[in-house]
C-alpha cells in the first residue's frame, strides 16, 4: 500500500488562522442601553393604585407583569397626555 504524504493545511486550520488576522466587527445585535436606578418615595395610597394598575395589567396579558413594568407604561401614557391632565391628575391626589 503506497502512503502519500499530506502536504499543506486542512480547511478548519486556514480558517482559524484567517480568523485570528481579521478584526471583523459584526454589527448584529445592537447593544441595549443599561438601566439607571432611582429610587422614588410613594405614599401608601400611591402603592395601593399600583398594585391595583398591575392585577389590572395582569389580568389582561398573557404573562406576568412586574410593577416596573406596569411604571414604564404609566411614563408612556404620560407623554402622550396634555399637561393640563397630568397637573388635574397630581392636583387630586393631593
Amino acid at each position: 500500500m503506497a502512503t502519500k504524504k499530506i502536504t499543506g493545511q486542512s480547511k478548519l486550520a486556514q480558517t482559524a488562522e484567517s480568523k485570528t488576522d481579521t478584526n471583523e466587527r459584526l454589527d448584529l445585535v445592537t447593544p441595549r442601553k443599561k438601566p439607571s436606578l432611582k429610587a422614588y418615595r410613594l405614599y401608601d395610597d400611591d402603592i395601593a393604585r399600583l398594585k391595583e394598575i398591575t392585577a389590572t395589567m395582569n389580568k389582561e396579558s398573557h404573562r406576568y407583569i412586574s410593577e416596573t413594568a406596569a411604571i414604564r407604561a404609566l411614563i408612556v401614557l404620560g407623554t402622550s397626555t396634555t399637561g393640563e391632565k397630568l397637573l388635574k391628575a397630581l392636583r387630586e391626589t393631593i
